[in-house]
């Protein structure tokens, strides 16, 4: 009679363990990573929360202008209703001011617990164009830096961060986990390589690939066209059928090469352009064509094409041209394990609703 008892009082722990187990993991299904693309007309910060809670902040903004971009990024941390009011993770891609800018009064301001760069040094020492890095510099030498190579993975919880490229590295073997990757790639012998500008910083920017389940994400930076070829050509080393592509180098005609776009196939594109910087035809013309594009979402309304060449109002976050007394609005996505997402425009509140992609 015991044994029985024991039995059965064994036996419902053991059910009411795996009925936990599976709330558990409906719940995880039903959280969502979220992330944030903070204007900073033309530079680079985008926040991501994990499900977890844990952050981490891809590059941190134009520095200057009277802490124009320290406030909106502050101010987007606040929107965002951290549990703990600090930063896990800050990569800082590369040296440029537009994407370092603030890396160094952001630690003063909040608590960072791990930095990632591609070194401690920078190939732009020019006087013009040192400020941001020699700033950066004093924080770095007392931080916890981390410089990760191509095939690494940022220790973050609840969600995939693989870098693909830093300090001038490429990565040689396919991201894990990709559809398509390391097949080889037909748009390759449409390749025109171009001349690198004068600012070869960019050369040694990070760049990394997000994956939450099945929901995937590429991001460059600021890696140059030529680069893009090599991490796609002859085979493509990242994969394709990506949801998100947060468009190369603000939308410049410098990057975001269509050999590579093309073979990513992403369902949606999100450009960190400002009125003037990024947003031009080719990028307009590379992005709109590639195969299952569907939507193209823009930091700012660009002047350097037309009004019927722009996305639709709803999918822009600023339509301002002034660059500091403007709001300043964010785009907010929220994905899931499944792969589904939702964009949202601050300013405007609206939101669309992108289902799971089809298998």
């Amino acid at each position: 009679m015991r044994k029985t008892l024991l039995s059965v009082i064994a036996l419902s722990l053991l059910m009411q363990i795996a009925a936990a187990r599976t709330q558990s993991l409906r719940e995880q299904e039903h959280k969502s990573l979220d992330v944030y693309y903070v204007d900073t007309e033309g530079g680079k910060a985008v926040l991501f929360v994990s499900p977890t809670g844990e952050t981490m902040l891809y590059d941190t903004g134009t520095g200057g202008d009277a802490n124009r971009d320290l406030d909106r990024i502050l101010a987007v941390i606040k929107a965002a209703n951290l549990p703990v009011q600090q930063l896990d993770h800050v990569i800082v891609s590369h040296y440029h001011g537009d994407h370092s800018g603030n890396a160094a009064v952001l630690a003063d301001k909040l608590p960072i617990r791990n930095f990632y760069d591609h070194g401690g040094w920078t190939v732009e020492l020019q006087s013009n164009r040192s400020a941001a890095f020699n700033a950066y510099r004093p924080i770095r030498d007392k931080a916890h830096v981390i410089v990760p190579k191509p095939g690494a993975k940022i220790p973050i919880s609840g969600f995939d961060v693989t870098v693909v490229a830093n300090a001038g590295e490429l990565i040689t073997t396919p991201v894990s986990g990709m559809p398509g990757a390391g097949t080889p790639n037909p748009q390759c012998r449409q390749f025109v390589p171009r001349v690198q500008d004068a600012t070869p910083e960019n050369y040694y920017a990070m760049g990394v690939v997000i994956k939450y389940g099945n929901f995937r994400m590429l991001d460059l930076s600021d890696l140059t066209w030529n680069q893009e070829k090599e991490l796609v050509c002859p085979n493509n080393m990242l994969g394709t059928n990506f949801d998100v592509y947060n468009t190369s180098r603000h939308g410049t005609d410098f990057a975001g090469n269509p050999v590579l776009v093309h073979a990513a196939r992403p369902r949606v594109a999100v450009m960190n352009n400002s009125p003037t910087k990024g947003g031009t035809p080719d990028t307009f013309k590379i992005v709109k064509s590639s195969p299952g594009i569907l939507d193209f979402w823009q930091l700012h309304f660009s002047e350097n094409v037309s009004k019927e060449t722009n996305s639709p109002d709803q999918f822009i976050a600023n339509i301002d041209a002034m660059p500091t007394n403007h709001p300043a609005h964010f785009l907010k996505l929220s994905a899931r394990t499944d792969g589904s997402f939702t964009v949202i425009n601050e300013r405007t509140g609206f939101s669309k609703e992108y289902p799971a992609a089809k298998p």
